[in-house]
């Protein structure tokens, strides 16, 4: 599956690959966030996955999406 993501850095399209990774900004802006956002979350062990090689950090498309899809509300009335 293929996604298109805006990037604060250019503000056009940019075809994802569930398997790419992603620096923090670039993250942040698939998100809808602020990095500094990312950052806080990391050092307070929360937030979604991501790989830290070194002082490298990268998140990975598919952790983002299985973030954000396990926070997906529904308005659907619960049975009683």
């Amino acid at each position: 599956m293929e996604l298109l993501a805006m990037t604060t850095l250019s503000d056009s399209p940019v075809s994802l690959n569930p398997a790419d990774r992603l620096k923090t900004p670039e993250a942040a802006a698939f998100l809808g966030l602020e990095p500094i956002t990312l950052r806080c979350w990391r050092c307070a062990k929360t937030g979604p996955a991501y790989y830290r090689n070194g002082k490298r950090i990268l998140y990975e498309v598919r952790d983002l999406q299985k973030w954000l899809e396990a926070r997906r509300v529904t308005h659907e009335e619960v049975p009683l």
